[in-house]
């Protein structure tokens, strides 16, 4: 019953906002739609019942004449006005192919609403970032998160109207048959006991009894396609890894260990399913079992009557086939298992990630930054820094980034230079203090750039679009930075991530510097990649195209130290190093330019 209530607090979760979306009028509207037309398919299905009971009624007494009219036409009877077994099926028909038509119309709208909003929530506020750099986050759900956005949320939304409508179709054949079923069985007598509607209380006690050995038989396979789906999508994305990673692994020889790594995580998507397949094989005997035996019980029950004289051939055709109508509402749990741990396994790990971008969503940076003026200076006031497991890197962080000026941020490896400017960035959501920041356009570049899919323009112009900047001035840009060679290609579709070397990418990088012209540019190892004289003419190409821009870096080499004016030195703060006086430090000067 906990795992029932948690199962459907997940799907109203998902479900909600949807159906009280700017769509809600086209959802409710589709969703009235199918259900009109699934509950008149069971209408249909239950007024063809009499048409069998015609039919079979005249088969039994050679009655060619009703027979045909009781296939084709209508027949009066005791039971009064029976229209013919196919004009039924016309409509019937018809329900079940728009059914089925407007119910998949519903689904897809469903997906693309769904699919655009979890998109969003993913981009908005960088949540993709705080996901990918909390542990705990990955812990509690968020692995893999393409799988969760384009297959899980697919299935969930095609599961779910499935599930959903089928319950209900059930709940209105149940009622539509038992009255049917109470009514043509009639008493039995038992022992001296007379048991009205037996054909009813028949199909209860057999359902429920297959229900609960349908439970006993797969209520673990919820849990087993829950671990299967992480299981694939770890192994998919350990084949995408490799991809990404050819060029070192090749450099690397590390192709046995790769493949091994692949077995491992083949091993676990096999291991897995083969329990599955074992309990899947046990739960289909059970159940095909069960639908056998279902008929031939309905038959074997309903002759007592037949044989009895009290009943038609036709009326026992039309009982069994009420019998199997109630009967497999009642056991629709038991017959649908499968099909509901699936279902069940594809909620829990859409809710688990939705649930984790809501909280990465509602983190809250605790760093007050105070807007200055565009010329204003950059300072930085008792900021403390924080890993994701709240131990602290960086402690009481005091000091000023002047305008116009080329500093330098340096301290040892593992200092928190890096996170610093993430924080300065306005990413990391792990810190305190305060940052008076100068309203002016500003630009972060990792060390190794990153390069969206599409044309190598696109890749320059990014994040802009290659409609931004003139076509010409991308290729002055390029030129600029010694990747000329390339401009003839700039329409080209290409892995570029790829094509490109590490230093060709951190070119790229001061290419887009070139083209947005930011007034502030933060460099982390920018020029890791190059050496000394390209790091020189890059940095030389800055200061002569945007003289007033503001330029900060992070490196390691004393070669850039000495292109900047000043120098801001973060060992004082850092938590691992000894302790500084822990007071406000101004960018002190640096090594003279040469």
């Amino acid at each position: 019953m906990q795992h029932l209530r948690l199962l459907l607090k997940d799907v109203w979760y998902l479900t909600r906002p949807y159906f009280t979306s700017e769509d809600r009028k086209w959802a409710w509207g589709l969703l009235a739609a199918v259900l009109v037309l699934t509950f008149s398919i069971v209408g249909l299905d239950l007024l063809q019942s009499f048409s069998r009971n015609a039919y079979y009624t005249a088969l039994q007494q050679r009655d060619a004449k009703t027979f045909l009219r009781g296939l084709f036409w209508y027949v009066h009877n005791d039971q009064g006005f029976v229209p013919g077994f196919f004009i039924v099926t016309i409509p019937m028909v018809l329900c079940s192919i728009y059914a089925t038509y407007l119910q998949q119309m519903l689904g897809l709208r469903w997906r693309r609403w769904l699919t655009q909003r979890m998109t969003r929530q993913w981009m908005e506020n960088q949540t993709y970032f705080r996901i990918a750099v909390t542990t705990s986050g990955l812990e509690a759900g968020a692995d893999n998160p393409d799988q969760r956005i384009q297959e899980d949320l697919n299935s969930f939304v095609t599961d779910t109207l499935t599930q959903v409508i089928n319950l209900l179709s059930n709940i209105v054949t149940l009622f539509s048959y038992v009255g049917l079923l109470w009514v043509l069985s009639g008493p039995l007598e038992l022992m001296g006991i007379s048991i009205p509607g037996y054909f009813f209380w028949a199909a209860l006690i057999y359902s429920v009894l297959a229900t609960w050995l349908t439970h006993l038989a797969g209520h673990k396979l919820a849990g087993l396609q829950f671990f299967q789906q992480r299981a694939e999508a770890d192994f998919r994305y350990s084949l995408v890894h490799v991809r990404n990673n050819a060029e070192g692994i090749a450099l690397y020889r590390g192709e046995a260990e790769e493949q091994a790594g692949l077995n491992r995580s083949f091993s676990r998507v096999y291991g897995n399913f083969l329990v599955i397949m074992r309990r899947t094989k046990w739960l289909g005997l059970l159940t095909t079992g069960l639908e056998v035996v279902s008929g031939n019980f309905a038959m074997l029950i309903g002759s007592i009557r037949y044989f009895a004289g009290k009943m038609t051939f036709g009326t026992l055709m039309q009982l069994v086939m009420a019998f199997s109508r109630v009967q497999g509402a009642l056991g629709w749990l038991s017959t649908s298992y499968a099909s509901l741990t699936t279902w069940h396994a594809e909620v829990a790990r859409l809710a688990t990630f939705q649930r984790v971008m809501d909280r990465a969503q509602a983190m809250r940076d605790e760093v007050t930054v105070v807007p200055a003026a565009a010329n204003a200076n950059l300072q930085v006031s008792g900021l403390d820094v924080f890993r994701p497991d709240g131990a602290a890197l960086l402690c009481n962080v005091s000091f000023t980034l002047e305008h116009g000026q080329m500093t330098v941020v340096t301290g040892p490896s593992g200092t928190g230079k890096s996170t610093l400017f993430r924080v300065l960035a306005g990413i990391w959501p792990f810190a305190t203090g305060t940052i008076t920041q100068p309203d002016v356009a500003m630009m972060f570049v990792p060390q190794r750039p990153y390069v969206p899919t599409g044309t190598l323009h696109r890749a320059v112009t990014y994040p802009a679009g290659v409609d931004a900047y003139p076509e010409a001035d991308v290729i002055a840009a390029l030129q600029q930075v010694g990747l000329g060679a390339l401009a003839p290609r700039i329409e080209s579709e290409e892995a570029w991530g790829q094509i490109l070397s590490p230093g060709e990418l951190q070119r790229l990088a001061f290419a887009r510097i070139l083209l947005a012209r930011p007034g502030w540019v933060f460099l982390d190892e920018s020029t890791s990649n190059l050496d000394a004289t390209s790091e020189a003419a890059l940095y030389a190409l800055l200061r002569q195209v945007s003289p007033g821009m503001t330029v900060v870096s992070i490196t390691h080499r004393e070669s850039v130290v000495a292109m900047h004016v000043n120098r801001v030195d973060l060992s004082p703060f850092a938590v691992a190093a000894p302790e500084g006086d822990g007071g406000s430090v101004s960018a002190s000067p640096a090594s003279p330019r040469p």
